[in-house]
């Protein structure tokens, strides 16, 4: 079975890589100097060593998982169809029940486990919302119960 490609926007994709880069460095020099004092501690403190040892653990994980998302990402660069709501959109909706507008960032949701603002494709809102165009009406089963959204307008998310 293929693996499914992740979908990042170029800043996401920019932010996971910076991100790396930092584990791999400056985060992976500490905790080697940490396994280093630790070894060297004349009070035999396992403690101090075990605590090293299981941050070495989290950091490995974190850039392993790292390595695969940026091995999977497909980079979101420009708005295949503009008419039509896609992945990486910023997308302006109009809440008919509370007489509200509001904009949303249609992202993977592996970009919002790494901190960005938006909503998951993955999402009852993301997955509704796919594929609609300016003017359509979208209703959605949401924790608080239905919405009716219709769609206002569809952008490309900016490169910040």
């Amino acid at each position: 079975m293929a693996e499914r490609k992740i979908l990042l926007t170029r800043q996401g994709y920019e932010q996971l890589q910076r991100e790396l880069n930092i584990l791999t460095g400056e985060e992976n020099a500490k905790i080697a100097e940490m396994l280093a004092d630790a070894r060297e501690d004349d009070q035999g403190e396992e403690a101090v060593f075990f605590d090293a040892m299981v941050s070495k653990e989290r950091l490995d994980e974190r850039v392993a998982h790292l390595q695969t998302v940026l091995a999977r990402a497909q980079i979101i660069d420009a708005d295949e169809d503009p008419n039509t709501i896609t992945p990486g959109n910023r997308v302006t909706v109009y809440d008919t029940s509370e007489k509200e507008e509001f904009t949303l960032d249609l992202l993977d949701t592996e970009e919002i486990t790494h901190g960005r603002r938006g909503v998951s494709l993955d999402a009852p809102v993301g997955r509704a919302l796919l594929g609609k165009k300016v003017g359509d009406k979208v209703t959605v089963e949401v924790p608080d119960g239905t919405v009716v959204y219709k769609v206002r307008k569809i952008d490309i998310i900016p490169n910040n």
